[in-house]
């Protein structure tokens, strides 16, 4: 079957978007679609305005879910407005992770929709809670020390602990731990970077670079009568990972990517080697974050099929 690769790349440390529109909005009401309502480039002939960050709306059998918001309250507020996008009509908001441009935006979101259903990546930066062992003397080891010396008069060696929330003016968030259905047809895949993550540094290109800190991902998939359409944040887990781990989940195609690749820091081989995979093995079109080479790439591999979209750009898609 013959590969499709419909690429929107958006600018951010991720993002891009697969597209098979123009700018001008003229689906129907009732049609599937992704709107690219953030990036760093696009025609900007609605008034956009261009920044790093990455945010969509996607419209799927009657609800709106907002998927990331991009790197400033104020650009999202702007772009949003210039693309006639009703807040107050979003019924799921979805952020892929922690990063700066991709969840600043959502100040302005809870500003407009505090209420709105909010899911989140089970992330202890951003107020998910966990369990803290914090200590694991015995009490032999401890005895004479009097308890009011002792954590908690030493009756416990553990807690379950939350910290702060990112997301305070938020009243109906969840983080998500582990992939799940979320509403009918759509799905939550978490996945976890283990390369990239809050260090500057893209091994195995720079090698020598201590350990990174992973953190946890969500990427969003629908199901279609064609295949899953799949959504990317940044694909800081790997976006080739970030598509077995969906196929692993929900079975069958994949009939649409979109999002970022994170394919800017990488030289031209490694990106050949991805988007080879992607097309050969994987059967399906990447999008998002990919970088200035890998779009050209891209193009070079995916020929006629390849389609470049930025801000303001619409994609539609099956039932």
């Amino acid at each position: 079957m013959k590969t499709v690769l419909r690429i929107a790349l958006l600018s951010l440390i991720c993002v891009s978007l697969l597209t098979q529109n123009s700018v001008n909005r003229t689906l129907a009401a009732d049609q599937n679609s992704i709107l690219n309502l953030y990036d760093a480039f696009g025609y900007q002939k609605r008034g956009t305005v261009l920044d790093w960050g990455f945010s969509a709306l996607v419209r799927y059998n009657g609800k709106t879910i907002l998927f990331d918001t991009g790197n400033s309250a104020d650009n999202f507020e702007h772009n949003v407005k210039a693309l006639g996008v009703d807040l107050n009509q979003v019924d799921i908001a979805v952020l892929s992770h922690r990063h700066f441009d991709h969840i600043s935006g959502f100040d302005y979101m809870l500003k407009i929709k505090p209420a709105v259903k909010a899911y989140l990546p089970a992330d202890t930066a951003l107020g998910a809670p966990f369990h803290l062992t914090f200590s694991r003397d015995s009490k032999e080891s401890l005895a004479g020390v009097p308890p009011e010396q002792l954590y908690f008069g030493g009756k416990t060696n553990s807690i379950d602990f939350k910290p702060g929330e990112r997301f305070h003016a938020a009243t109906n968030a969840e983080f998500v731990p582990s992939n799940r259905e979320i509403a009918p047809g759509v799905y939550l895949i978490v996945t976890r970077s283990v390369m990239m993550g809050d260090f500057s540094a893209y091994p195995p290109s720079e090698p020598g670079h201590p350990d990174l800190a992973g953190f946890p991902e969500l990427s969003l998939a629908v199901k279609t009568e064609k295949g899953v359409v799949l959504i990317t944040g940044c694909s800081h887990s790997k976006v080739e990972e970030i598509v077995r781990a969906t196929k692993l989940f929900l079975g069958g195609n994949i009939e649409l990517v979109e999002g970022g690749f994170h394919l800017f820091p990488y030289d031209a081989a490694y990106i050949s080697n991805i988007a080879k995979l992607m097309k050969d093995d994987l059967g399906v079109p990447p999008a998002h974050c990919t970088g200035n080479l890998a779009f050209k790439i891209l193009r070079d591999i995916y020929g006629e099929n390849y389609n470049y979209a930025g801000v303001e750009s619409e994609v539609a898609f099956s039932h």
